[in-house]
């Protein structure tokens, strides 16, 4: 053999040794718990059988997120789903041994007579001084878990209070809370930057008013007997709110820069957007329902910081071209801008206004949502081609009442308009890209 050949590595016992050693299993703890909190709760679970040193590792998992729309829906029989999702729930509760969990998320539908199970699981999680909190029972078929007041009261002694302190978000979809037991949070958890309720029967009056209140963002949507919102407080950074006509009181706002406003009907509209016209100016997101009053509204004021415009048009029709004229005047520093086409069947304005034009410099990115193929629509991506100075992509997601063959030909039209340079997304399909040279 010769003096230069080198020992293959099933030859070599030193080099065989360094290849099979298990070098992830001898970090320290506190990294594979890190690791094992980025999986799953199913997938940690299986890290038990790796060795005798991942055996209890998953028992500390500080992300407690039980999905199980994802994890029990698809593999279990309809009539066991509710019965296997609580055993799960309890297992792993009972098998948890970390004393400090960063979320901890219930997302499933369950009867009313697990309510008392559900509290149960409430208070083991805040025994843990949890971080993020979200409790998701959209999917009850109309029956709404009651926030306890057992524990509203046992949160207001000095241990509940100290169990709360940790908390950083907390999102309730389909649980009836009321806004007395809301502002208990938003005032008695110094760390608390989210809040958001959804679908809850119990929510009428809401109050998040204070120089000292944390809270960055507020999401309210679909809580039907919603009557009066108020806020005042300087740290405030995002305020989403869907719904009914309500009293809408806002001040003392100065980080407000996201704002996402949509009435159960677009008449109410106005009403939810005109307290806050005077805290355009300083937005970099907004998000709206169209209409000509909001167009009107667009024409006599300015937007200069707005990078993104969302806005579902819900009765596409010529006047919606003229706003989109007045929206692109209006917000000079426009980046993205989504239009959602629905329609109401519903025509408002005359249909003879002029369209002008209104060259745009910064807009690089339009998105097209619920795409019909009208003739309204297929205008409005034309607009924007010939106004958009430095458009990049324009992304076109058709309706699902479109056929096949009504979405080649509008893919053929929008082709016929494209400029040079700028690439067309049909749905998630590419379809063109022309460049220069």
């Amino acid at each position: 053999m010769s003096k230069k050949a080198r020992l293959s590595s099933s030859d070599d016992p030193l080099r065989e040794n360094e290849t099979t050693k298990d070098w992830v299993s001898q970090l320290p703890d506190d990294i594979l718990i890190n690791i094992i909190s980025k999986l799953t709760l199913m997938e940690a679970a299986r890290t038990c059988v790796l060795s005798s040193r991942w055996r209890s590792l998953w028992t500390f998992t500080t992300a407690l997120d039980f999905d199980g729309i994802r994890e029990i829906l698809p593999r279990t029989k309809r009539y066991f789903r509710e019965y296997k999702f609580v055993r799960w729930v309890n297992k792993v509760l009972g098998l948890h041994r970390g004393s400090n969990v960063s979320q901890f998320r219930v997302s499933f539908y369950l009867s009313s007579s697990l309510e008392g199970v559900i509290t149960n699981w409430i208070y083991k999680a805040l025994a843990k001084t949890v971080q993020n909190f979200e409790l998701d029972f959209r999917y009850n078929s109309g029956h709404h878990y009651t926030f306890p007041q057992e524990i509203y009261n046992s949160l207001k002694g000095v241990r509940g209070l100290s169990s709360i302190k940790s908390l950083r978000s907390i999102c309730l979809s389909a649980v009836s809370v009321t806004g007395e037991i809301l502002e208990f949070f938003i005032h008695n958890c110094p760390l608390l930057d989210e809040l958001c309720v959804k679908d809850s029967i119990d929510l009428v009056s809401l109050k998040v008013v204070g120089s000292s209140v944390r809270l960055k963002s507020l999401d309210i949507q679909h809580c039907s007997f919603m009557k009066d919102i108020e806020i005042s407080t300087p740290n405030l950074f995002s305020f989403k709110y869907y719904g009914p006509k309500i009293e809408l009181h806002i001040e003392n706002v100065p980080q407000l820069v996201e704002l996402s406003i949509r009435a159960d009907h677009t008449v109410e509209d106005m009403f939810l957007v005109a307290p806050l016209i005077c805290y355009f100016p300083q937005l970099t997101m907004l998000e709206l329902d169209s209409c000509n009053e909001v167009y009107k509204h667009f024409s006599n004021c300015e937007l200069p910081k707005l990078i993104h415009l969302n806005l579902r048009v819900t009765i596409p029709n010529h006047e919606c071209l003229v706003g989109l004229a007045c929206i692109m005047k209006a917000c000079p520093s426009l980046q993205k801008l989504t239009l959602e086409l629905q329609s109401s069947g519903r025509r408002i304005g005359k249909k003879t206004q002029q369209v002008p034009r209104c060259s745009h410099q910064h807009l690089k990115l339009v998105e097209l949502h619920m795409f019909r193929g009208r003739e309204i629509d297929l205008q409005l991506a034309f607009y924007i081609f010939e106004n958009a100075a430095i458009l990049g992509k324009m992304i076109v997601e058709p309706s699902n009442y479109m056929t096949r063959k009504e979405i080649r030909n509008c893919t053929q039209m929008l082709e016929s308009k494209l400029p040079q340079g700028v690439e067309l997304v049909i749905g998630s399909l590419y379809v063109s890209d022309y460049k220069h040279g």
